[in-house]
């Protein structure tokens, strides 16, 4: 199963060009009994004969396993408790993904440190849900990630915004992108982009197969119109 989602800068006077398609691949634990140190490539391989012990790690194994699945360069990859998420795409954008496993927490305190006001007030008044804050964090370590900006140094800085229609948007210093979250299970995962003409189709691997595994509550933010 695929879920597309395709983006446009809505510019219809100029020659109408292929959107670009980046490839979001998702796999659990599972998936790890997959995995292949013979298909790792030379900088996997380098790290694995200077710590073997990573080879006995789920992340590693799951993650390593959706490398050797891509047809396309791998652009961004994160994995967490046993879950992985890469982006894939054969053309070199910035594009940034994070995926975390759902754990109760201290989110007032967490939010203190790297959420700014309008982030703070909004998980405030939805009863500081951990889906919400891991919705948010998702978003704003694939924001770091895709704006080559510093963790956790700067992830005050990249995150939503609020225009003054209300419309929640995604921002970090050197403007707005486009994005995409959704629960996974046990998991958030997020996307994002700067890139218009851009599809995103997703891929699934492992229990993420499964009906019941597969994403939902999918939110979806678009760059907005510069003034």
């Amino acid at each position: 199963m695929a879920v597309d989602i395709a983006f446009s800068d809505g510019l219809d006077n100029r020659p109408h060009e292929p959107p670009v398609t980046v490839f979001l691949m998702l796999a659990d634990e599972s998936c790890a009994a997959r995995y292949c140190t013979a298909r790792l490539n030379e900088s996997d391989a380098a790290r694995v004969g200077r710590q073997p012990a990573l080879e006995n790690r789920a992340d590693w194994r799951v993650s390593r396993f959706l490398k050797q699945q891509a047809e396309a360069p791998v652009r961004s990859l994160s994995h967490s408790k046993g879950a992985a998420l890469l982006a894939a795409s054969q053309e070199n954008i910035k594009i940034g993904v994070d995926i975390e496993k759902i754990r109760i927490r201290d989110f007032p305190a967490l939010a203190a440190w790297v959420c700014n006001d309008g982030e703070r007030q909004w998980l405030a008044q939805r009863g500081w849900r951990a889906v919400d804050f891991y919705r948010l964090w998702t978003l704003k370590e694939a924001l770091v990630k895709a704006a080559g900006l510093d963790f956790p140094a700067d992830l005050p800085q990249a995150g939503m915004a609020w225009l003054p229609d209300g419309t929640v948007c995604l921002q970090t210093p050197d403007g707005h992108w486009h994005g995409v979250s959704c629960v996974c299970a046990d998991w958030v995962a997020a996307c994002v982009w700067q890139m218009e003409n851009m599809q995103v189709q997703w891929q699934y691997f492992g229990g993420f197969r499964r009906q019941e595994q597969q994403p939902v509550d999918f939110q979806v933010f678009e760059k907005p119109s510069e003034i």
